[in-house]
């Protein structure tokens, strides 16, 4: 499964070119997720899951659609420590709700064995994965639905957000600046003069910031790391892996897949977490529609 290196870009760009600091979500997330999904299904032995997502992704986007504005907007100095989208929101707790039922119907999943109470129950230990702070474990199709909903209302909000212009963050997030939730993993562009540029994405609203190419994200120590990859793959989804604190997160290459998608290729690669994980290292970041065994 080890493949060498890739040739990485180095992270430089003509002097009157700075890269944006964050990018919002695109109004068509989820049906370009729903394509890849389908497209990764075909010949896949866990294909029937992933065409289901599929489904359940062109809901996302029908919800998306016809979601009204959250009225929530970002200060124009950003501060990674005091998000705004937060599960204290108003606007935010009051939508999702509406968005879940809508979403269960789409794809037939029953709630009605489900109070509500039982659903915000299920949506708070959902926000704890996404921020990292919780594994993943005996998670059932309900909590998928909910997942699905937080994401919808989310990356809702974080497009309308009015996101500051600056080229530069004071830091690197270790967190999404939006909304406080751990990365998915990291996209590294092409084209569009971005070829190169690496990009956090969250887990939860989508959101993509910055980040610095060639060193861990996940450790301070970690100024080196290394690739591996499935063998006979594109390579358009590879581990990278950090020697220092032996964890790893997936990182997605537009140059050998433009249309990659960090959350579904990231699902149809779990053969690679497997072999990385029998190498030694420990999956560290969140993706909401796994069931089981995310790092905390």
């Amino acid at each position: 499964m080890n493949l060498p290196p890739p040739n990485l870009p180095p992270q430089i760009l003509p002097s009157t070119v700075t890269p944006p600091a964050l990018l919002a979500p695109a109004a068509d997330l989820f049906a370009r997720r729903a394509a890849r999904l389908r497209h990764l299904a075909g010949g896949h032995s866990m294909a029937p899951w992933l065409l289901w997502l599929a489904d359940l992704a062109d809901a996302q986007q029908q919800a998306l659609t016809g979601l009204a504005d959250s009225g929530l907007r970002q200060a124009a100095t950003l501060d990674p420590h005091h998000p705004v989208l937060h599960a204290g929101q108003t606007a935010l707790r009051q939508t999702w709700p509406a968005i879940c039922a809508s979403l269960a119907a789409a794809v037939n999943v029953d709630l009605q064995a489900e109070t509500s109470a039982s659903l915000e129950q299920r949506a708070a230990a959902c926000l704890e994965l996404a921020a990292g702070q919780a594994v993943a474990a005996g998670r059932d199709t309900v909590d998928l639905i909910v997942a699905a909903a937080l994401q919808v209302v989310w990356s809702g909000a974080a497009r309308h957000l009015g996101l500051p212009a600056s080229s530069h963050l004071d830091s690197e997030p270790e967190s999404c600046p939006c909304c406080g939730s751990a990365a998915l993993g990291s996209i590294v562009r092409a084209g569009d003069g971005a070829a190169g540029l690496r990009y956090q994405e969250c887990s939860l609203c989508a959101t993509r910031w910055n980040a610095v190419r060639a060193r861990c994200t996940l450790c301070t120590e970690g100024s080196r790391v290394d690739y591996l990859g499935l063998e006979g793959s594109s390579g358009a989804v590879q581990a990278e892996t950090c020697e220092h604190c032996h964890g790893y997160i997936k990182t997605f290459f537009q140059d050998k897949d433009i249309n990659v998608d960090p959350l579904a290729d990231d699902l149809a690669t779990l053969a690679l977490d497997v072999l990385v994980g029998e190498q030694g290292y420990a999956r560290a970041l969140p993706n909401l529609f796994l069931g089981e065994g995310e790092a905390a």
